[in-house]
């Protein structure tokens, strides 16, 4: 089952998704990990006068975040923690950026997510699957409490190259 949903404290919002990717790739000197997540924008099953008609499309993204996989097989019974949406880190310059590794798109604002587990297991298709939990901060604007979320999915596709991407 490929489903986001988010614990608003007034409902529960059901996304589908339309389309997800996951890599593994050799960023700089070390491996990183690349998760896309996109929802339909797919709304019949939601009551007319619910607070998700105003958000009807989202889109969960990781990005650079570092970790000690190389291969697929690795990822399989693995489960990743990151506990915050950013990090400062170092340059070759001994200069600090901020790196945000995860993020909520949704009508084209981000809004950080935090708190997240993630466990990899394979099906019994041999298909990577994802039990993604975090929270993110209320996008309705309803309450300045985070929500907490929950997504399964399948990578039906998923790729593990190295790749630089300097």
């Amino acid at each position: 089952m490929k489903t986001i949903k988010f614990f608003h404290p007034e409902e529960t919002f059901n996304y589908k998704i339309e389309k997800s990717l996951c890599k593994v790739v050799y960023q700089g000197d070390k491996q990183v990990l690349l998760i896309e997540i996109h929802s339909t924008d797919e709304l019949e099953h939601v009551e007319d006068d619910s607070i998700q008609n105003e958000f009807p499309q989202l889109s969960l993204f990781i990005d650079d975040f570092p970790l000690d996989v190389e291969s697929a097989e690795e990822l399989n019974g693995k489960t990743i923690e990151i506990p915050y949406g950013f990090a400062e880190e170092e340059d070759e310059d001994g200069e600090l950026h901020e790196v945000y590794y995860t993020s909520l798109n949704v009508s084209e604002e981000d809004y950080e997510v935090v708190g997240n587990k993630l466990t990899f297991s394979i099906n019994e298709k041999g298909v990577l699957s994802l039990n993604w939990k975090g929270q993110v901060q209320d996008f309705t604007e309803e309450t300045s409490d985070d929500i907490p979320f929950e997504i399964n999915c399948t990578f039906e596709e998923f790729e593990f190259k190295e790749e630089d991407y300097d």
